[in-house]
């Protein structure tokens, strides 16, 4: 029986408790806020919609628990623009209270169940708590998904982009030395190690993990969907969309600057899809955010309604562990750019259904938009191509994937 414990529950985490509970495996699972579609406060106004998103009907109710102290005190501060709640490392209500909570009641619930799981499956950052208090109960295996590669490789790009361009510090994050030193702990506790990508394993690599004690298995997308007009239109615009929080992590800067080179030979129909890591503290963004159609936030359904209508995702991350809009982006038929520090590049062939380019490289990106604008035969090659490499990166794979990884220690 395993226990599994994360913050919110995305379609990955998801996909992994309905495959456990399935197989009748799942002995508990642990997030902020656990519910059912009937549930009352699904019903309610305004809350509601907000709510639905933390259902997991896939999943018995008895399995379920929910920690809400800090995070619905943290989502209702977002929505009122409260920030200073919720600003990483020092808000009442930051993120990483958030994790500290959950992290703590999961623990303090492995301690007092009567019947303890034979594993436990937690996330980097998020479960020193829960890792501990399973080694001092003993005979309990330990699974570490490592997100997003190693922090520290991630602290070292950071740093050079505070240095480099000044301009976009706003929308740096903030990752606090608390927060490394928790994951070098959790990765020397852990028994197996989970990433998605062959970067992420490579940036653990880098900091003195084995290689033999990492699994890669990619994450999910929807399942391929052809829609019933996949070509682009001769003579219409480029459709470009960005999907992300816009932080400089993901290359923010970079994608702007491209887009600005390009427009000086092409025509471009660019659509943003993602919160203000700055939350309007960098005047540069601001600016760039004018120009094009930007939605702060949107719906798992939302945002792959934009990917259907879009031509290509541009995704240039400086150090991202992996990309789930990528595979989602290719299931819909969009093609992609994406930087060699993406880890869903592993998704990429490079000419086939996107192009994978250098990172901090505006130029390069530029290039390939002006070219795909320009040759529509060679988009419309590109995002066939996409729909037909996506079908190997849906939920289910990853589930299994995961599950071959942490079962054969058993």
């Amino acid at each position: 029986m395993i226990l599994v414990a994360h913050p919110v529950g995305n379609q990955n985490v998801r996909a992994l408790l309905r495959a456990l509970n399935q197989r009748q495996l799942l002995h508990s699972f642990h997030t902020s806020l656990a519910l059912h579609k009937d549930s009352l406060l699904c019903r309610l106004p305004v809350v509601g919609k907000e709510c639905l998103r933390r259902t997991f009907d896939q999943v018995d109710g008895a399995l379920l628990h929910s920690y809400p102290r800090y995070d619905v005190p943290r989502v209702l501060c977002d929505k009122l623009k409260w920030y200073r709640f919720t600003q990483r490392n020092i808000g009442l209500f930051c993120p990483e209270n958030v994790y500290n909570h959950i992290d703590q009641a999961s623990a303090n619930f492995l301690h007092r169940a009567p019947r303890k799981p034979s594993q436990v499956y937690g996330y980097d950052g998020k479960c020193l708590g829960l890792f501990s208090a399973a080694r001092d109960i003993g005979g309990i295996a330990l699974n570490y998904e490592a997100a997003f590669g190693s922090i520290a490789y991630a602290c070292r790009v950071l740093d050079h982009e505070r240095e480099a361009n000044p301009a976009w510090r706003a929308s740096i994050p903030n990752i606090s030395d608390d927060t490394v030193r928790k994951q070098t702990a959790e990765l020397a506790l852990a028994d197996r190690i989970i990433v998605a990508s062959t970067f992420a394993k490579r940036t653990l690599g880098d900091y003195g993990i084995a290689a033999d004690k990492v699994a890669i298995t990619p994450y999910g997308a929807p399942a391929p969907m052809l829609r019933h007009e996949v070509n682009a239109r001769p003579g219409a615009r480029l459709k470009v969309i960005y999907v992300g929080a816009l932080t400089q992590q993901k290359g923010i800067s970079y994608f702007f600057d491209a887009l600005s080179l390009a427009a000086s030979s092409v025509a471009l129909d660019v659509t943003v899809i993602g919160a203000d890591y700055a939350n309007g503290r960098n005047q540069a963004l601001n600016s760039e955010l004018k120009k094009y159609q930007w939605f702060s936030s949107a719906s798992h359904d939302e945002v792959i309604r934009h990917l259907q209508e879009a031509d290509v995702l541009v995704l240039p991350s400086l150090a991202e562990a992996f990309g789930l809009v990528v595979g989602e982006a290719l299931s819909m038929g969009t093609a992609v750019i994406v930087s060699q520090n993406c880890g869903a590049a592993d998704l990429v062939v490079d000419g086939v259904n996107g192009y994978v380019v250098p990172i901090r490289s505006a130029e390069a990106i530029a290039h390939r938009l002006v070219e795909l604008a320009q040759d529509k035969e060679k988009l419309n090659g590109l995002k066939r191509n996409a729909v037909l490499s996506a079908g190997g990166t849906t939920w289910e794979s990853y589930a299994k994937g995961v599950m071959d990884a942490i079962l054969c220690q058993s």
